[in-house]
């Protein structure tokens, strides 16, 4: 993945990189002396994909965000497998509420509640892989409204192969609208969801939600909760 960095949504980059395995994107962005304000676009330029920020110019009052990594496991003699994974991932609302899933054992986090998505296939676009999944994963055909986030984690520990892994997340975050909700079926039967349903908006608070999931919902399900036009 690719993120590149403008200050004016239809000028030139004034940064750019791609993400290195471990790398979280804020945090090389400030390096490169801007501070992210929001997502304009994620999109395919080629065999690659483009995150796109709008930013501006670091100042004295910013301070570096932290390095977040997580190390799950005592270190020994094993060296862990290196993977990167992108993944892209939606906050999808509708007349009903929000579009909620259920990790199944297949997961590190059975039981807890997540936003549908998964990850992107090799030369699929995000949003087509948000689409795919949502789908494979709830039944709903949605209609994606923006970007909301690129999400970064990085972490060391054991999968559920026993395997030992260098672990890093990167999740492009879309907002979206399902504008004829049915009740939520799994296509994708024996895979990471167990079950999917629609959380009233007032009610989401109430349930065990993914840390990232939460994250998402607290800064973003209000903000987008509007009436769906028929």
């Amino acid at each position: 993945m690719r993120v590149i960095g403008v200050t004016n949504p239809v000028g030139a980059p004034v940064a750019s990189f791609a993400v290195e395995h471990g790398q979280h994107p804020r945090v090389t962005m400030f390096d490169h002396g801007y501070i992210p304000l929001r997502p304009l676009a994620a999109a395919m330029h080629g065999d690659e994909i483009v995150f796109t920020w709008l930013v501006r110019e670091v100042s004295p009052a910013d301070h570096r965000p932290p390095e977040r990594h997580t190390v799950y496991v005592a270190s020994s003699r094993e060296t862990p497998h290196r993977h990167q994974r992108i993944g892209a991932y939606a906050l999808v609302l509708s007349d009903r509420g929000i579009l909620g899933t259920v990790n199944s054992t297949l997961t590190a986090a059975p039981g807890t509640w997540a936003l549908p998505g998964g990850g992107v296939d090799p030369g699929e676009a995000p949003a087509d892989a948000v689409l795919r999944e949502v789908f494979e994963e709830t039944g709903q055909d949605v209609v994606i409204d923006r970007v909301l986030a690129l999400e970064s984690e990085h972490w060391v520990g054991r999968a559920l192969t026993g395997r030992l892994e260098d672990f890093h997340a990167l999740r492009v975050v879309y907002g979206a609208i399902c504008e004829a909700p049915s009740d939520p079926v799994v296509h994708d039967v024996g895979g990471s969801t167990m079950r999917a349903d629609w959380v009233p908006v007032r009610d989401w608070r109430r349930l065990h939600w993914t840390n990232s999931s939460r994250t998402l919902l607290s800064q973003f399900a209000r903000k987008l909760s509007r009436p769906v036009s028929p």
